[in-house]
């Protein structure tokens, strides 16, 4: 089977391709540190969302929007973060149809923990490049991002 392998042509791969190359590779890899503390991607981006928006109240609706995920997917991360004890859900006390995710001081030591990880991840990223590489690659990302917005 070997034979039929080919090597990659970076110069011809559609760059669709290479972005999906990225993300499972940053995902298996979040996924594998993450293996220890029983957690997953999906969850720690909820997690992370949490914690850098801790200045006002999350909403469910809000994590959906901000994860561009569905409200099912939201809800079913939310459960099983909850049943691990890193979330809890508080109805608003100014509108009682949204309820409020919170993290939990679990949630807070695991993000604590996990971000010298995120440190040592986002230096890989960009390992090999100046300064001024990277911030041109944060630019050319950020377009990126926003044409998709207008797919």
């Amino acid at each position: 089977m070997e034979k039929w392998k080919r090597e990659r042509d970076p110069e011809k791969e559609p760059l669709g391709f290479k972005f999906k190359l990225i993300h499972e590779g940053f995902e298996k890899n979040f996924n594998d540190q993450l293996k220890d503390e029983n957690l997953t991607f999906s969850q720690m981006s909820v997690l992370f969302y949490l914690i850098r928006n801790q200045d006002h109240k999350v909403s469910q609706k809000e994590l959906c929007e901000a994860l561009h995920s569905s409200h099912p997917t939201v809800i079913g991360l939310i459960d099983r973060l909850q049943e691990k004890d890193m979330v809890i859900r508080v109805v608003d006390e100014d509108n009682h149809k949204y309820k409020n995710i919170l993290l939990t001081p679990k949630a807070i030591d695991v993000l604590e923990k996990r971000k010298k990880h995120h440190e040592v991840m986002e230096d890989l990223l960009v390992k090999g490049m100046s300064g001024e590489e990277i911030k041109k690659l944060r630019q050319l990302l950020d377009k990126v991002y926003d044409n998709m917005q207008n797919i």
